[in-house]
């Protein structure tokens, strides 16, 4: 079937939906100098994004030569970091044997300095496996060293706080010599951990 219109071109109804550069009345120049400006602008990108991909190439490889540089501090701080695991290891397994003993050697410490007597000292203090040894010395000019030293045991021996981690507190040798008109009695105190 053939279709005629006889309306004038101009007076005719315009179809929707067709799109067509003749209606726009754009010269073509314009069309070129657009199309042209959006070839440049596409190339401007890919140039500025190439420049930042170089960019990130060159950090990347600094990046590489600086843990390079690194590794092997790195090396020796895992190897610092192993020896320390396997001895947190062998101390958790070696308090795992040993029995639950906590002692507070400030407060001992404390007990033994307030019952020390005029004219005692005490020249050291050792712990040898479970056995404290407290060795010092009495002076006197009236004959009181020996005296001062058993007071000084007694007083230890009536502190609980002191004995309470200890079996028994025994004096042991003490020795007596004289140096001009003084007495001077050198002691050893024994005290045995429970």
């Amino acid at each position: 079937m053939i279709e005629i219109n006889l309306v004038p071109y101009s007076l005719r109804k315009k179809k929707k939906g067709k799109f067509s550069l003749t209606e726009f009345n754009i010269p073509l120049e314009i069309v070129i100098g657009l199309g042209g400006g959006l070839v440049v602008l596409l190339v401007l990108a890919h140039v500025f994004l190439l420049v930042i991909n170089i960019r990130n190439v060159a950090r990347h490889k600094e990046f590489q030569r600086e843990i390079e540089a690194v590794s092997p501090e790195k090396q020796r701080v895992e190897k610092v970091l192993n020896e320390l695991r396997a001895l947190q290891s062998t101390q958790k397994a070696v308090q795992g044997i040993l029995p639950e003993r906590k002692i507070y050697w400030a407060n001992k410490l404390n007990i033994l300095s307030d019952s020390i007597p005029r004219g005692v000292w005490i020249k050291r203090i050792n712990l040898e496996g479970d056995v404290l040894l407290i060795e010092g010395s009495a002076i006197s000019t009236d004959n009181e060293a020996m005296i001062n030293v058993h007071q000084f045991t007694a007083t230890l021996k009536s502190q609980r706080e002191f004995l309470e981690h200890f079996n028994d507190l025994e004096i042991g040798s003490i020795q007596r010599r004289k140096i001009k008109q003084v007495d001077i009695a050198d002691f050893l105190i024994t005290v045995r951990l429970k």
